[in-house]
């Protein structure tokens, strides 16, 4: 954020969006909601102390362009995907190739050795992985839970009689997943499934309270 307002202060008078650093973009881009309102309170900050020596029409003007930048290079992805077919499996690999600090599954079961190689993947790219799955479901054939707990990702179970029939995902702290989904072959080839992705902050929000809530009161495995 700091590389962000930089920019725009040093800008100040040429500010625009036509030849906009491309880094800055990709700044831009990674903020989720809370960050971005508070960059937004960082440059009306910033405008404040420029009034000791800028006219106020050259600070409105700045402020303006400032925020409109803000806004279009903004990350919003709300989609809705649905199986049979790789839709909704290509997007899963697409989001978490796209990961680069944080992946938090809560899934009822994990036998589609593709998904968990990307998962994997995550893992060696330092990217932090914590998975909550159903106790019993690890030992059903083709379960890849114990390949992922031997690649050294954080893993927890219920104890339950019931089941931990959640089939959700947040990552980076600003994507959420969630549907009927199950990460298995037959939901990919044969079941009528479907798939949400969304970056409404909101709706990660409280899934992350409620990985962190479950994170917090499972077992390790």
């Amino acid at each position: 954020m700091d590389l962000i307002i930089k920019y725009f202060i040093s800008n100040f008078e040429n500010l625009s969006d036509s030849d906009i650093d491309l880094k800055i973009i990709q700044r831009i881009n990674k903020l989720n909601r809370n960050h971005r309102s508070v960059l937004r309170n960082e440059l009306f900050e910033r405008g404040k102390i420029f009034e000791k020596s800028e006219n106020s029409k050259q600070i409105t003007h700045w402020l303006q362009t400032c925020f409109q930048l803000v806004d279009k290079y903004s990350f919003r992805f709300n989609n809705v995907y649905f199986s049979p077919g790789l839709e909704i499996k290509k997007t899963i690999e697409t989001i978490l190739k796209e990961a680069s600090s944080s992946v938090d599954l809560c899934v009822f079961t994990i036998t589609d050795n593709e998904l968990a190689r990307q998962i994997i993947a995550c893992h060696q790219q330092r990217v932090k992985v914590r998975i909550i799955t159903d106790d019993n479901k690890v030992k059903d054939k083709g379960s890849e839970i114990f390949k992922l707990k031997r690649a050294g990702i954080s893993i927890k179970i219920d104890h339950s009689h019931y089941h931990m029939h959640n089939k959700f995902g947040i990552i980076d702290n600003r994507i959420a997943i969630t549907g009927s989904f199950n990460w298995t072959y037959t939901a990919t080839k044969h079941n009528q499934e479907n798939l949400l992705a969304t970056s409404n902050f909101d709706i990660v929000d409280q899934y992350q309270n409620e990985f962190e809530r479950l994170w917090k009161d499972m077992f390790d495995f």
